[in-house]
């Protein structure tokens, strides 16, 4: 309790803290929607990769069943 009265400067109500706590605030909330967005890119086109290699596989595939039906 001893620890709580050194700290008087530390009130409730102190504009100039609240002010330095919502520039922390909004900085943490942009870099945490900008990394969000990072991510969602990443996910994209990783998916979008993975399916053009798919397609790839399966025309690749139905080309060789092809070849196979002809021979």
């Amino acid at each position: 309790m001893w620890n709580l009265l050194a700290f008087e400067n530390l009130t409730p109500l102190n504009w100039t803290n609240v002010l330095k706590a919502l520039t922390i605030l909004w900085q943490g909330l942009l870099a945490i929607f900008i990394v969000i967005g990072l991510i969602i890119i990443a996910v994209k086109l990783i998916n979008g990769a993975i399916n053009k290699i798919e397609k790839a596989k399966a025309e690749k595939a139905a080309q060789a069943e092809q070849e196979t039906k002809t021979e």
